[in-house]
């Protein structure tokens, strides 16, 4: 098969639901919009989810963007091996492999049952404090645990963004799974960073690979309830308490430290250590785990958490996605449909009601025509604890999300992020920041003239730590000022330019209003100036 559509292609041909999808009930569905009446997706894996009413029932329609080889044939194999194993686990679905219609072909869609529920970064989120409620959450972890053990299922990424949580837990996004029937060592994914062994590979695909995932969960859920603390310090929205980070480097972790300095954790952080550095084939089950059985026989010394601040050597931020600088629009607009990290400082806050009275804000990081910003809709903004207000301008943040396609309006033209959970941004310090950016997995990074949009971010130390900052940081002011902002978009435009042979602008799902240029400015007073010296000269010359 020829690649797939792109998400503005898939956004364009959802909002005609009777001629997209070929499904009897999806024809007469309403797929959810955000306050501008253009289709909601979010991305995880493969592909991107829609939401859909139809016949007063719930489906979430994934539409794939990405190519996964044997697509058809794996999904066959989920289908029958989850039906096979039973359980109340998994979400119902049925893969469509000529699902929906997009500029006259026809691709494969998954559709599935909606199933209401916190994802588990968000009950965090929200349930962080509460020690009863973390300690069933836990306890529903080891049965899940248990269950796809004993049926050698593995989900594969089991991570915030693919459990929800409600009554009891449900496993979503299954591109990754491994059923009985399929062969192992051909994985098509690697599972979230943040979750998952620093030696994990395609080859460990099998019924093994959740291993690593509930060992972690379990341990940080079982560091929350002793100590809430830890997580309103560690956690960075999509991860728990560890990062990949920390698992490359355990003996230096501040949170490793942090950890062992529990005495009821200190063995099982240890180990987790040792596990860290041993091959991935010698992880033990969470059973073993739990009683120190079988644990690889790998000396990790930890230091303590003050030998570990004071001694650290900052490391290279390892993120849970490519890290883009905000500032940059020629970067984010080769992300569109991508799911990433967005790094800048705030510049200005719009905050408004839609035609229908429905509030909405916007967070810019760019006042030019051509900017990058956040959308928080009605629903987003019912998600955040503290709605964005003026005071945010200044401040440096740290957002997950998925990059929608470009568009045109009233502020020109914008790339952004919808933020639809509380857990997708973080404020930072301008070092973290800097860090991050910097990173081997930031979009600058691979370009040449990096350099000058770091400069923009200020004159700063060198951090002692590379531990993320909390969610109350204080955000301290830049000491040097930031690139001029039309100096700045000039730049990001000729990128743009040059890596596309044209000084079009980006496609969006509505027709174009070209970004407004600035005329040419005259100089009036050299001419007046020539002017009277010339009348001056002819007066001299009499």
């Amino acid at each position: 098969m020829s690649a797939y559509p792109t998400m503005d292609q898939y956004n364009d041909a959802v909002q005609h639901p009777q001629t997209a999808f070929g499904d009897a009930v999806l024809k007469k569905a309403k797929i959810a919009t955000n306050g501008m009446g253009l289709p909601i997706a979010l991305g995880g894996g493969f592909a991107l989810t829609y939401t859909a009413m139809a016949q007063d029932r719930k489906f979430a329609i994934r539409c794939f963007h990405k190519e996964a080889k044997g697509l058809e044939a794996r999904y066959g194999h989920v289908d029958k091996g989850l039906r096979t194993a039973g359980g109340s686990y998994f979400v119902g679905f049925e893969y469509q492999p000529t699902g929906i219609l997009v500029n006259g072909r026809r691709y494969p869609i998954v559709k599935m049952d909606w199933v209401e529920g916190d994802t588990l970064g968000s009950f965090l989120e929200d349930n962080y404090a509460d020690k009863g409620r973390i300690e069933r959450l836990r306890l529903q972890f080891i049965d899940v645990e248990r269950f796809l053990r004993s049926k050698r299922l593995a989900h594969g990424d089991l991570q915030n963004g693919n459990v929800l949580v409600k009554s009891g837990l449900k496993l979503i996004d299954y591109d990754g799974i491994y059923v009985p029937t399929m062969a192992t060592g051909q994985g098509a994914e690697l599972g979230h960073k943040h979750f998952q062994h620093p030696k994990r590979s395609a080859a460990d695909f099998g019924p093994d690979m959740d291993r690593f995932s509930f060992i972690v969960i379990d341990l940080s859920l079982r560091a929350i309830a002793h100590d809430p603390k830890l997580f309103s310090k560690y956690s960075n929205g999509e991860n728990i308490i560890l990062t990949a980070n920390d698992f490359i480097d355990p003996g230096n972790s501040a949170a490793f430290a942090d950890l062992e300095a529990v005495p009821a954790l200190a063995r099982d952080t240890t180990n987790l250590a040792s596990i860290c550095a041993a091959p991935v084939k010698g992880i033990p089950t969470l059973e073993d785990f739990l009683a120190a059985r079988n644990i690889p026989a790998a000396a990790i010394m930890i230091r303590t958490p003050a030998e570990a601040r004071a001694g650290k050597k900052e490391a290279a931020y390892v993120g849970a996605y490519e890290v883009v600088d905000a500032t940059s629009f020629a970067l984010l607009a080769k992300q569109v449909g991508n799911r990433i990290e967005l790094v800048g400082k705030v510049t200005k806050v719009h905050a408004a009601k839609t035609k229908y009275s429905k509030p909405y804000c916007f967070v810019f990081f760019d006042n030019a025509r051509q900017s990058v910003k956040l959308n928080i809709w009605s629903d987003g903004l019912a998600k955040l604890p503290d709605a964005p207000s003026q005071a945010w301008v200044g401040m440096w943040l740290s957002v997950q999300g998925l990059v929608d396609p470009a568009y045109t309006g009233r502020y020109g033209t914008s790339l952004s992020i919808t933020i639809t959970s509380n857990s997708q941004i973080r404020k930072i310090t301008e070092t973290e920041a800097r860090h991050r950016l910097r990173s081997p997995s930031s979009s600058g990074s691979k370009v040449t003239d990096n350099r000058h949009i770091l400069e923009g971010l200020g004159t700063l130390s060198r951090p002692g730590s590379s531990r993320s900052p909390g969610r109350t940081s204080t955000v301290p002011r830049p000491t040097r000022s930031p690139i001029p902002p039309q100096s700045r978009n000039q730049a990001v435009l000729n990128t743009i330019r040059q890596s596309t042979g044209s000084s079009s602008q980006p496609t969006t799902l509505r027709p174009h209003r070209p970004a407004r240029q600035p005329k040419a400015e005259i100089p009036w007073g050299w001419i007046i100036f020539g002017a009277v010296a010339l009348y001056a000269i002819i007066r001299a010359l009499g």
